[in-house]
């Protein structure tokens, strides 16, 4: 009789072991939705479904799943499954509330750390310590002033660096590489500044580890939570970034054992804004606390500090200059308000960038066409809690909201697929013209302020403590832009598609533009 080959019984069994599987992770995704079993399941038809396939169809269609459920009924919760977790979507009549509730209750940093998958992308620093959240909030906000000039002649210089050379003809370029430098080179002389040592390899270092830690987190939601540690262990963008935050905790090291010890010693590091420590990571030394003066938390930060610092500002950049090049009539509309600005006998030093107003309605537009993602108000729930309005949800519950469906609902936005640039500067003058609005309101129409239908900053007490630094520096890069460069798309090519990915957004990194020097084109600073 032959002998069967050794693999042979292995693969008459397979069949019934994925069967097996199937049902299994049917029946425990029916479970997890019995748990809500009031609220309607987005994404199939049918109770009993896989749970990878529910994840799947999340991770290909993400935007067209919330926005059936939102649609669906606008007033009351709806739930979605994912591999490691179900997901309760809040009606947006909530928000008020669910922005008021304690952190201890509802933790915005727990939901964060399970979105980005902190074990595997060394996120999980957030659930230890808000440093870094501290240091942006406290430290650099006050002093977005003092910090202008600085990075506006980085800016300057970057920029000279990483757009080809263009005085006379237009010349091919990559948007997404070459801001992705310009944008490191700021990011680095903020938190480390300009005199560190090792600065260039920072800079590399801090676009190393964000794309791969995006790339880790992409992959990896695709499969169940215990196949992670082994798919992980195959993953090169894993290892890259657990080498990245090696490498960062290594280049850092000297220096931040340095400044604590100065520190110990009763020197003040960071006052003097012309001096080499007025950076992000001294203000932090300067002021931490307890524990928290471990120089391997401190290193890893600084990390985190310039993952936020890249990652967003980067995909507004990219997709305000696709946005304006598409719309050639609002870029000189832009680009005269910052000419008129320039003008003003005051000079570019009274607080300028908040002056451009249709600039900022166009930051708003595009960040409501193409938002880094499409769920924000994210918790976990450590704590039992009932709505006001009696909805219950039991502790380890994860929630969010819908902030793309909400942002481009009709009631919200009239004609939501029309991309209107000066959409919320015509709000802003608006209200101005009201003779009953007695209130200063020019803030409420900025980028960096959410209000309760502009909400990819978060809303309330945790909003993004970054997004005033973001508002700063994009509107710096794109004055520096439009009044010394003309860009357009190359013949017979229109604006670029973006990705989405789960909730996440991304660019195509090597889409091509054609950039010219302007003749005559003078920057304000």
């Amino acid at each position: 009789m032959d002998q069967l080959p050794a693999w042979e019984p292995l693969y008459s069994v397979l069949p019934a072991l994925i069967l097996f599987y199937v049902a299994f992770d049917a029946f425990q995704a029916k479970k997890e939705v019995d748990k809500q079993a009031s609220l309607p399941l987005i994404g199939t038809p049918w109770t009993l479904t896989p749970r990878f396939f529910l994840n799947s169809r999340f991770a290909w269609d993400a935007v067209g799943l919330l926005e059936q459920g939102y649609q669906k009924s606008k007033t009351l919760p709806f739930q979605l499954v994912q591999n490691d977790k179900n997901v309760v979507v809040l009606p947006h009549h909530l928000l008020q509330e669910l922005s008021t509730i304690p952190s201890s209750v509802a933790s915005p940093h727990g939901g964060l750390e399970r979105d980005l998958l902190g074990p595997y992308s060394g996120l999980d620093l957030v659930l230890q310590t808000r440093l870094h959240h501290a240091v942006i909030q406290r430290k650099l906000t006050p002093r977005l002033a003092q910090v202008t000039p600085g990075l506006e002649k980085e800016l300057a210089a970057a920029l000279e660096d990483c757009l080809p050379t263009c005085e006379n003809d237009w010349a091919e370029f990559q948007p997404y590489i070459a801001f992705r430098q310009v944008l490191a080179r700021l990011s680095g002389n903020l938190i480390i500044g300009p005199a560190f040592e090792h600065k260039k390899a920072w800079e590399e270092l801090q676009l190393n580890y964000v794309e791969n830690l995006f790339t880790t987190i992409v992959v990896l939601r695709l499969f169940p939570a215990w196949l992670r540690p082994t798919i992980s262990l195959v993953l090169p963008s894993y290892w890259l970034c657990r080498r990245s935050l090696a490498t960062a905790k290594r280049m850092l090291g000297p220096t931040v054992r340095q400044l604590l010890k100065d520190n110990d010693a009763g020197l003040s590091l960071s006052q003097d804004p012309s001096g080499e420590n007025f950076n992000i990571l001294s203000w932090l030394i300067d002021s931490v606390k307890g524990r928290d003066r471990d120089p391997d938390t401190l290193m890893h930060a600084m990390v985190i500090v310039a993952l936020a610092s890249l990652h967003t500002v980067l995909l507004r950049v990219v997709n305000v200059l696709y946005d304006l090049a598409d719309n050639p009539d609002l870029l000189d509309k832009v680009r005269a308000e910052i000419e008129t600005t320039a003008a003003d006998p005051q000079g570019w030093s009274d607080s300028p960038y908040e002056k451009l107003h249709k600039f900022d309605s166009v930051l708003v537009e595009s960040q409501r066409t193409s938002p880094p993602t499409t769920t924000g108000l994210k918790r976990l729930f450590k704590e039992p809690y009932t709505f006001q309005n009696g909805f219950h949800v039991d502790k380890g519950t994860y929630v969010c909201m819908p902030i793309y469906s909400i942002e481009n609902d009709p009631v919200h936005t009239p004609h939501p697929e029309v991309f209107d640039g000066l959409r919320q500067y015509r709000v802003l003058q608006a209200q101005k013209s009201d003779p009953a609005n007695t209130n200063n309101t020019n803030n409420k129409t900025q980028f960096s302020v959410p209000t309760t239908t502009i909400l990819n900053f978060g809303y309330g007490k945790s909003a993004c403590p970054g997004r005033f630094f973001a508002a700063l520096e994009i509107k710096m890069v794109f004055v520096k832009l439009l009044t010394e460069y003309d860009f357009k798309f190359l013949p017979g090519t229109q604006r670029p598609s973006n990705l989405m990915l789960h909730e996440f957004l991304f660019t195509w990194p090597w889409t091509k533009m054609l950039v010219r020097r302007r003749e005559g084109g003078v920057c304000p600073f």
